[in-house]
């Protein structure tokens, strides 16, 4: 394993730096959303930076580990909504702060209407500096998002691998992250940088093949080693193809939420999008596999990946609400939006879409 680089006393000042982002100003109220596995040095950190900015802020720990992934009501996130005493605490601060992933939980959900805004923090410290969101990336990633807004047809093609998906667009949300949450009712995640759409629901047509050397984000946490070839009719996945462990796990995992046999929610198509963080690199899932802290954000903030999803749907609007799901971010993919070509051979080629880079130094081995 990798060891982390970040000076552990630059903490607190990259903390305070992203609670500017999210415009924390005094007398603000700040809400820590913490389990036991939350490492000590973000919550002092969160503390000392919150303070700093004249803010309130306050820490509610719980015991039951919130469950990796997006899977919003099982373990900690469910014991949250069983709890009436948190969730009107999240509902009367300006700034949740949450150390998992909970987009689409019911309390969250809720909070947002009442424009309570959240901050998701999962990465490690060395993504967290890598990744704090440089000048423009908002502008370029509201852009997208509602460029693919106003699309009613995405495709996605890759003529060496064989991909040729089709998605009409129009009847779910498009949502991004841009890196910190400073409107109400803004759900992002620091080192953030992508959109994600939702396909009428039905709609989606076609072939993805995910290659080796493509990645498996969640759950595996690694590079897929080989082809796994997806063939979609009427929003779902019908048939899955591929003679190595990655179709066979795919496959494993999917049947493993199904509810009856003749369920086929776990294998519909959800969220689907690309990466527009020019300091996120790829290279990550060959340094830290198996380690979501250090590669969670950067394999889906990479510019020009595209990311394939599959399962629920229900945080666009959608009525798929099962807890299988998978993230799957596609190399060398060539995107389009009502016929006009966004991404070319994994090229971002919209010059609206593209943020200079604004850290020199690499990662490598």
């Amino acid at each position: 394993m990798r060891p982390e680089e970040l000076n552990p006393a630059k903490l607190p000042l990259l903390f305070k730096k992203e609670l500017e982002l999210c415009k924390i100003k005094p007398g603000n109220t700040v809400m820590l959303l913490t389990d036991l596995k939350t490492r000590a040095d973000y919550v002092h950190a969160a503390f000392a930076a919150a303070e700093d900015l004249g803010a309130k802020v306050f820490e509610v720990k719980i015991s039951a580990p919130f469950a990796m992934g997006m899977i919003a009501s099982f373990g900690g996130a469910g014991t949250i909504e069983s709890l009436q005493t948190i969730t009107n605490a999240v509902e009367s601060s300006d700034l949740v702060v949450v150390f998992h992933i909970s987009l689409g939980a019911p309390w969250m959900q809720r909070a947002r209407k009442k424009g309570v805004r959240f901050l998701m923090i999962v990465d490690g410290p060395d993504e967290l500096e890598r990744l704090m969101s440089p000048v423009g990336l908002k502008e370029a990633v509201t852009y997208t998002r509602d460029l693919i807004a106003k699309s009613k047809e995405l495709q996605v093609l890759n003529d060496d691998s064989g991909t040729n998906f089709v998605a009409k667009l129009g009847e779910l949300k498009t949502l991004c992250q841009y890196g910190y949450a400073d409107e109400p009712g803004v759900v992002d995640t620091w080192g953030g940088a992508h959109v994600s759409t939702w396909a009428n629901p039905g709609s989606c047509e076609g072939t993805i093949v995910v290659q080796a050397g493509d990645c498996w984000t969640f759950p595996y946490i690694r590079y897929v080693e080989e082809p796994i070839k997806l063939t979609i009719e009427k929003g779902y996945i019908r048939k899955v193809e591929g003679n190595g462990a990655d179709a066979e796990l795919f496959t494993q995992f999917c049947d493993g939420f199904k509810k009856n046999s003749g369920d086929m929610e776990p294998y519909a198509v959800s969220h689907l999008g690309w990466g527009m963080h020019p300091n996120a690199i790829l290279n990550q899932m060959a340094i830290h596999p198996y380690d979501m802290d250090r590669i969670h954000s950067h394999s889906r903030a990479w510019p020009g990946v595209f990311l394939f999803s599959t399962g629920p749907d229900d945080q666009g609007g959608g009525k798929n609400s099962t807890a299988a799901h998978v993230d799957f971010p596609l190399s060398g993919c060539t995107v389009k939006l009502d016929g006009r070509t966004v991404i070319e051979h994994g090229t971002t080629i919209d010059k609206k879409m593209i943020v200079p880079s604004t850290y020199a130094r690499p990662i490598g081995p």
